[in-house]
């Protein structure tokens, strides 16, 4: 009979174990770089911007006061320690710090699946959270800190419960406060909270941990009143609503989109039944896991389900496929992975992540594109801080949040992100084009009818279709062809006067190389008009480009 072998000491299982921990730490760092280098050269957006601007100073109305219906006194306050160290300037260091609560979600992942599943399965289901790139608005955007730090909490609130003891506790508790304090995101967690407490023999004494951050919450909703963002009348809505979250949040683990994610959403919540089926297995903390997964997707659907399409927007995808990881991980409790099938499931992890990889990407890619807009914008918006009303949005469609006298006092406390007029002159196609819609939308170039037209010529810059020639000192452009055009030099202080029989569309630009396709302006049909351009700090002439059907006269004033 062979003698058995030895078992191993716990130095040689410590020795086994290291290459879990340095293998972690390699998917940490790289999914670090992976999300910083998608995110460069972003800037604050939407939101963000009305934390910046509309949150100014530390008052408890400031900090307490809802946004959208969520309390988020946490994320706020860390916002405004990021703004006194970055400013608006350097944004890389909100989306590390964003990255950072990333990277505290997949700790804490590993350390509940670590007690489940050993340590290597535990790799597996926390490189899975790292790799979840299909929730990229959550990782680039650093607004979505409210999410990402809501999920934080909230899963070190579930490591805290499993200690088991007063210190577990009460950190539990602090999270608690922590994840509601966050967005409504964090509020499911409470739930699965609650669960765990109400199955415990001592659940009377441990009462205070749920109890405590229900009371604060209640206290504040009944101080502020925040506005009800849920739909009860889309209740029939909700089931399939929720189940398209699912499916989005396990195809987005998954790395297969929505479509794939519908079975294997469908699979999950198999297996979910037939444990259920059988109450002897299921325990406390799989419920309180199911119960944090529908109770944040069934939040979700009471707020958006209203909106078309929006039960697919990124956002929703991440915090359900923490959830989906940490349900699964409970349905395996008790199961060790091999190392060797280790090697075969983290690749199979990491091909998710590269293929969720274009979505990180593309997310980043359409941040930097509003970014470049929106510095420009704000770079025309400072030529012309002086005849602007302080309500003036220059970016009303991509950052509404954003007035003249927000962006103005933003950037004198919190540094320049506009371009300087320089920087306009020779700025990209896109960037001059935004600061013309700007300039135009001010308005900096007006009309106003005059008596008559007299001056000197005017400058002009090109002729096509019709001939111009010089009448008692001014300009008559005599159309040739059906689409004649006059291109004008319009300097900012200037005016030129302007009288044809037939009505004259006027066209508009100083930065941009491009007209619209609509004209800016009209002269009316035989009446003399003015064409005005404010002076401004620009130092860019504008140029008007006229297409007469009729004689035109065009006087230098």
């Amino acid at each position: 009979m062979a003698a058995e072998s030895p078992a191993p000491s716990p130095a040689e299982c410590d020795q086994r174990r290291a290459w879990v921990y340095w293998l972690l730490g390699a998917a940490m760092l790289v999914a670090t770089v992976a999300i910083l280098h998608a995110g460069r050269g972003t800037l604050a957006w939407y939101d963000e911007w009305s934390f910046i601007i509309d949150r100014r100073g530390h008052s408890l109305d400031t900090l307490l006061r809802d946004h959208n219906g969520h309390l988020v006194v946490a994320p706020l306050l860390l916002y405004k320690v990021l703004l006194q160290i970055a400013g608006l300037t350097d944004y890389w260091v909100f989306r590390a710090a964003l990255a950072g609560l990333h990277l505290a979600v997949a700790l804490g992942v590993f350390v509940l699946a670590r007690r489940r599943v050993g340590e290597v399965a535990a790799l597996v289901a926390t490189v899975l959270v790292l790799f979840c790139f299909a929730g990229a608005d959550d990782l680039i955007w650093a607004f979505q800190i409210s999410f990402v730090m809501a999920v934080a909490f909230g899963v070190w609130a579930l490591v805290a419960l499993e200690r088991n003891s007063v210190r577990g506790d009460l950190l539990a508790c602090l999270c608690l406060i922590g994840a509601l304090a966050t967005s409504g995101v964090g509020a499911p967690f409470v739930l699965g909270a609650l669960v765990i407490v109400a199955c415990d023999d001592r659940r009377l004494r441990r009462a205070w941990v749920v109890v405590v951050p229900l009371l604060l919450f209640a206290i504040w909703h009944l101080k502020y009143h925040p506005a009800n963002q849920l739909s009860f009348h889309e209740l029939p809505t909700v089931p399939r609503f929720v189940s398209e979250l699912a499916s989005n949040a396990v195809g987005g683990l998954a790395g297969l989109g929505i479509d794939y994610g519908r079975p294997l959403a469908l699979a999950l919540a198999g297996a979910v039944i037939l444990r259920f089926a059988v109450p002897r297995r299921v325990t406390p903390w799989l419920l309180a896991m199911v119960v944090v997964a529908l109770g944040l997707w069934g939040l979700i659907a009471l707020d958006r389900s209203w909106i078309d399409m929006s039960a697919l927007v990124p956002r929703y995808i991440y915090p359900g496929a923490v959830l989906v990881v940490l349900i699964v991980v409970e349905l395996l409790r008790g199961r060790r992975l091999a190392p060797r099938s280790a090697a075969i499931a983290l690749a199979v992890v990491c091909v998710a992540g590269l293929a969720n990889y274009g979505v990180l990407r593309g997310m980043g890619g359409g941040l930097r594109s509003n970014a470049e807009v929106l510095q420009a914008r704000l770079g025309a918006l400072s030529l012309v801080a002086d005849s602007v009303a302080p309500g003036f949005q220059p970016a009303p469609r991509e950052d509404p949040q954003i007035t003249a006298r927000g962006a103005l006092e933003a950037q004198i406390d919190f540094g320049r992100i506009a371009l300087t007029r320089d920087q306009l002159v020779v700025a990209s196609v896109a960037q001059r084009a935004a600061a013309d819609a700007v300039l135009l939308s001010v308005p900096q170039v007006t009309v106003e009818p005059i008596a008559g037209v007299s001056g000197g010529a005017p400058n002009l810059l090109a002729v096509s279709g019709a001939r111009a020639l010089l009448v008692a000192g001014c300009q008559r452009i005599i159309p040739t062809d059906p689409g004649s055009t006059v291109d004008i030099a319009l300097p900012a202080g200037s005016s030129i006067e302007l009288l044809s029989s037939a009505s004259v569309p006027l066209y508009l630009r100083r930065f941009g190389d491009s007209y619209g396709e609509t004209p800016n302006l009209v002269v009316g049909a035989g009446q003399a008009t003015l064409l005005s351009a404010k002076r401004d700090e620009g130092g860019v002439a504008w140029t008007v480009e006229a297409k007469p059907s009729a004689p035109l006269t065009i006087c230098a004033r």
